[in-house]
């Protein structure tokens, strides 16, 4: 039995989710494990393990008119390391220091990651985000600003892993010999989805604002039928049925959605190509990560990708929507065991290697 530490970021749901899988199966293996969270992981994960559940401090974005707004980002989270560095120390002290774990895995938390490199703990890094810096891509040049900001937090979350899983959609050519590419994982409930082509496009609306904008765009296709997450409430008006946050109603309304116009996060992305619907991606301005994210999306004919939500937008993906699924080599499709295959390998090589993930 290993003792492992699994440090997840707090913002966004795909970190949470995707280090439930992979924790529960460490679990099942028979290891011991410690989550650490802050923030959204950490509601999300403790509703699941309960007291093996510690809150570390965590850094946060700030946004302003659904974009990531920089300086205010920064500043936040400058204004609160200084507690938050006391709230960690005591965590490491009181916590991590007595499990004296055996490996650290961290899915772009930091601060478990410099815990682990300053004590000389092996350590494995578990994200989608490490595709920016570990990855050769092709950069939309208008783009720059946001791609050196992106790549430079990257860079600076943590060093010294002796192994970075990048879990993506797409294959790219890897820049350094300790990174792997690993397909996208799929959480059960979504799995278990039986995929259907009913009358609706889904629509998750990510901010919650433009509700008339919105409407007025997707009232010119009167013929379409669109569900609308993301605002709060349940309303019919013409063609746009509002419905409010429901787990298993969204899933229910993904898997029998003819498309799907959203952002684009990684694990909606994800969980679009297992059931095969075709995507029209409206990054959120100023994060790169989502308008690398769309832009393969697009090239490998997955869906469309538009700066903004317009009427031309709506009209390439449903003409998109009777095209054959793409067979383009390049895509990773979700694949559970094919990603544990390649995380087992990865923990054989460790000076003391970790098993049983493909025995449960």
């Amino acid at each position: 039995m290993a003792k492992i530490i699994y440090a997840v970021a707090g913002e966004g749901f795909g970190h949470s989710s995707r280090s439930h899988l992979i924790g529960q199966r460490f679990i099942d293996a028979g290891h011991d494990v410690m989550f650490v969270g802050s923030k959204n992981s950490l509601l999300y994960l403790k509703q699941y393990f309960g007291p093996r559940v510690k809150e570390i401090f965590g850094l946060s974005f700030a946004y302003q008119n659904g974009r990531i707004d920089k300086s205010e980002t920064l500043k936040r989270n400058l204004l609160n390391l200084p507690e938050g560095n006391k709230q960690n120390d005591e965590l490491f002290r009181k916590s991590f220091e007595p499990f004296q774990p055996d490996l650290v895995i961290s899915d772009f938390e930091p601060f478990s990651a410099w815990w682990a490199w300053r004590n000389g703990v092996p350590f494995i890094s578990i994200d989608h985000e490490h595709v920016l810096t570990l990855c050769e891509l092709e950069h939309p040049a208008k783009n720059w600003f946001s791609r050196i900001t992106a790549s430079m937090i990257t860079e600076c979350h943590y060093v010294g892993a002796v192994a970075y899983i990048i879990v993506n959609f797409f294959r790219a050519p890897l820049t350094v010999d300790w990174a792997v590419l690993a397909p996208p994982i799929i959480r059960p409930v979504v799995s278990e989805l039986t995929p259907a082509e009913g009358e609706q496009i889904l629509v998750y609306a990510t901010s919650g604002r433009g509700q008339e904008q919105l409407c007025q765009t997707l009232r010119k296709f009167a013929s379409q039928k669109f569900y609308i997450y993301g605002f709060g409430k349940d309303l019919e008006y013409d063609n746009c049925v509002f419905r409010k946050r429901s787990t298993e109603g969204f899933l229910a309304d993904l898997a029998g959605a003819r498309g799907v116009i959203a952002s684009a996060g990684f694990s909606l992305i994800s969980e679009c190509m297992h059931l095969r619907k075709k995507m029209l991606l409206v990054p959120l301005a100023n994060q790169y990560e989502q308008i690398i994210n769309a832009q393969y999306v697009q090239k490998l004919g997955l869906g469309v990708l538009s700066e903004k939500l317009d009427e031309a937008a709506v009209a390439r993906l449903l003409d998109q929507l009777d095209k054959p699924v793409p067979t383009d080599g390049r895509i990773l499709w979700p694949d559970n065991e094919r990603f544990f295959q390649i995380l087992q390998n990865v923990l054989d090589k460790l000076e003391k290697p970790i098993g049983g993930l493909l025995g449960v």
